[in-house]
């Protein structure tokens, strides 16, 4: 078996190499990368079985390496972050790791692959198992934003919604506050429990206990008004009203 290892960390490098080749005697480690752009370069000409990636490298993080290479390697990703988690799974992942590493999670991570390849699963067809992972994926709690220098949690019970404004997204607070955030709209809302949040228009994505009122608008549309107050309407297109309609209802 194959493996590659996109690791910055020379501790963490040694310690993943040292292991898999002590304990896995049919692994080869046939390449060890540690920034965005040498993993690109090598994956446009190289492939794996099994490839183990850090998110954060020397030179940025791990997701700008799918936006130039089709990887359709199954990806165990080693990481001191927890945020991460749902965005890994969307871009092959199998495992997710949180650092410091040891022998019994990559067992684990190991064992899943194997079990996986034995059961002639199509990893070309990686769709399904990530499928599968984010039917039973856990949901933020929170969200962590920075204010200057202070590092501040924001409960998911206090977010009311975030509004998306040119390329900056920011969170609205049930206490009147708002923060930056370092997500788009879109992965903001693969974070969110569906049942508490919503995608009201491309602009916004509210909490259900945040949505003031609702009334029917021109054109089969619907407005909202939200709480604490946007200074702008946010408006559902006739398209989606249906569907907002349902959700509201508890479908």
């Amino acid at each position: 078996m194959k493996v590659i290892i996109i690791e910055d960390e020379p501790i963490s490098q040694e310690f993943l190499a040292f292991l898999l080749k002590n304990k896995y005697p049919d692994i080869e480690i046939v390449k060890i990368l540690d920034s965005v752009q040498e993993s690109i370069d090598f994956l446009k000409e190289n492939n794996a079985d099994l490839i183990f990636m850090d998110i954060h490298l020397k030179d940025g993080e791990c997701f700008d390496i799918f936006e130039q290479v089709k990887i359709i390697t199954p990806i165990i990703f080693t990481t001191a972050y927890d945020e991460y988690a749902i965005k890994a799974f969307e871009v092959n992942g199998l495992s997710y790791i949180l650092k410091p590493l040891n022998p019994e999670s990559i067992s684990k991570a190991i064992d899943k692959y194997k079990s996986l390849k034995e059961s002639n699963y199509n990893y070309d067809n990686i769709e399904k198992i990530l499928s599968s992972f984010t039917q039973e994926r856990c949901y933020k709690k929170r969200i962590i934003v920075k204010l200057g220098d202070k590092i501040i949690v924001v409960e998911e019970s206090n977010i009311a919604y975030f509004i998306a404004q040119s390329r900056t997204s920011y969170l609205y607070t049930k206490d009147k506050n708002r923060y930056i955030v370092d997500y788009s709209l879109d992965l903001i809302s693969k974070q969110l429990d569906p049942r508490h949040f919503y995608r009201l228009s491309r602009e916004c994505y509210a909490r259900f206990d945040s949505i003031k009122d609702i009334s029917k608008y021109i054109k089969g549309r619907i407005k909202i008004t939200l709480e604490p107050e946007y200074e702008s309407d946010i408006i559902i297109s006739q398209e989606r009203a249906s569907e907002f309609l349902r959700w509201i209802d508890g479908e």
